[in-house]
């Protein structure tokens, strides 16, 4: 049998270590953790897929300590548990933390015997290894990146390393990671490749690479290993026979990059070996990769859409047609709800509301007349929730709701009261008697599917497509 020091969790301690607490290695070994101390890059994975948890201290947080858990998130696929531990006593300080990709979050001072107790905690939920996907592979890969992270380097060059691991990890692979719009219109771009970290300029026609365009349409990965016979490549080998052309390349492979529901590109590998076969454990690796990217891309969109929506004087810029926050505050908001709701074991609720047929409505009437609705239904909501709660622009018909301290149950009767008040309203600019209707989704905080607050999100938008997919109530509840 196994001792006692075989079956303890391992505890992590990385960062700042300047800035941790005194005494909290100590008080880590004495409520039962194994405690190491990263002091190189290669200690951050020293332990087989990863360490139980890991403390990451810092003075503040900052733009490094969003860098560094970006890294490690992306290195452990999102498996380990970070706790944030900031030397400032900024009372904002967790919330910026938990925006920044940590897990929990504690300003000085720090009382240690909670702070173990949340180590403790945050460890059981822990996925055990035998749960997880890969063979450690992907860890190795993430050296490069951890440490051009530590340096400070932009997500063009994080992703640049990542290409040239693959390129060393896959023989006789070339890798290429490519981006899709967030506008249906916008024409995909290379934003890294085996030459080199590329511009804005280098556009993807997606009619040329048919797997690219499978592995969009599908959400799935898609592997050919001969593109000569396969019938996915039948109208290119045609275009090459009518161009004269030798086809470019033997055998394909694209991995999608996921953030929840949505997909923000490709991975894209290319070889033009005979004998290429991307083995199975090949394709679990690459699709970590992939995984890795997308975590890596969605942070650095939200980063810019931060930027853009800030106005220059620091003061945050309104949504211009209907006046409210726009989704980076929204971001903010639902971060220092699910804080508050954290430390003092409350709940709150997010409502996300879609106007029906506003589309055709735009269609049909203009767009000055559906801008108006949009506008006169945002002060609508604004009068009809309560102070302590929140109203932002989601996108272009939708709207989100935080409501503090509100339960599932208590979110579905508000949004039977709106939509009864937004029924009977009178909105400039349409035609007498024609009245608005709206499907909703709720999801309530705490939720037992919910380890970082961007999984709210998530499961909201998945809770608004059944409440538009339901034919009476129309409200999705995320159970």
């Amino acid at each position: 049998m196994a001792g006692p020091a075989a079956t303890r969790p391992h505890v992590l301690l990385l960062g700042d270590a300047s800035a941790r607490p005194y005494g909290l290695e100590r008080a880590l070994g004495r409520a039962g953790f194994q405690v190491h101390e990263a002091t190189s890059a290669a200690d951050h994975f020293a332990l087989q897929d990863g360490p139980d948890i890991a403390v990451v201290s810092a003075q503040e947080a900052d733009a490094a300590l969003g860098t560094l858990l970006q890294a490690l998130n992306a290195a452990w696929g999102g498996q380990v548990p970070l706790v944030a531990v900031l030397a400032s006593p900024d009372r904002e300080g967790p919330a910026r933390a938990l925006g920044l990709g940590a897990d929990d979050a504690l300003a000085s001072p720090v009382h240690l015997p909670e702070l173990a107790a949340r180590v403790e905690a945050r460890s059981r939920r822990r996925p055990r290894p035998a749960d997880r996907n890969g063979n450690g592979r992907i860890q190795e890969t993430m050296l490069d990146l951890l440490e051009l992270s530590r340096a400070g380097r932009c997500t063009g060059e994080l992703l640049g390393s990542l290409v040239r691991r693959l390129g060393r990890a896959l023989s006789g692979w070339e890798a290429s990671f490519v981006e899709i719009g967030e506008s249906d219109a916008a024409i995909p771009r290379v934003l890294a490749g085996p030459e080199g970290d590329a511009s804005n300029e280098l556009r993807l026609e997606v009619e040329r690479y048919p797997e690219v365009a499978e592995a969009l349409r599908t959400g799935r990965p898609v592997v050919v290993p001969d593109v000569q016979t396969d019938p996915l490549f039948e109208a290119e080998r045609r275009r090459w026979a009518y161009e004269g052309a030798e086809s470019p390349v033997r055998a394909v492979a694209a991995f999608p990059l996921p953030v929840g529901e949505r997909l923000l590109g490709v991975l894209l590998l290319r070889s033009q070996q005979a004998s290429a076969r991307l083995s199975p454990g090949e394709e679990a690796f690459a699709t970590g990769v992939a995984h890795a990217a997308a975590r890596l891309l969605d942070a650095d969109r939200r980063h810019t859409a931060q930027a853009a929506y800030t106005a220059a004087n620091g003061k945050e810029a309104a949504d211009p047609l209907t006046g409210l926050p726009m989704p980076p505050r929204l971001d903010q908001r639902v971060l220092e709800e699910a804080e508050r709701a954290r430390r003092y074991s409350l709940t709150f609720s997010l409502v996300l509301l879609d106007v029906d047929d506003q589309a055709a409505r735009n269609d049909r009437l203009g767009r000055p007349a559906g801008d108006r609705l949009l506008a006169e239904l945002a002060q609508l909501l604004q009068r009809e929730v309560r102070a302590s709660d929140f109203v932002a622009r989601y996108g272009g018909d939708e709207f989100a709701l935080v409501l503090a301290e509100t339960g599932a149950s208590g979110a579905r009767d508000l949004v039977h009261r709106l939509r009864h008040r937004i029924g009977v309203e009178s909105f400039g600019g349409l035609p007498p008697g024609e009245r608005v209707q709206v499907a909703a989704g709720v999801v309530a905080f705490p939720h037992p599917a919910v380890d970082q607050w961007p999984d709210l999100l998530v499961l909201l938008e998945a809770a608004l497509r059944r409440g538009k997919a339901q034919s009476e109530e129309r409200i999705g509840i995320a159970e």
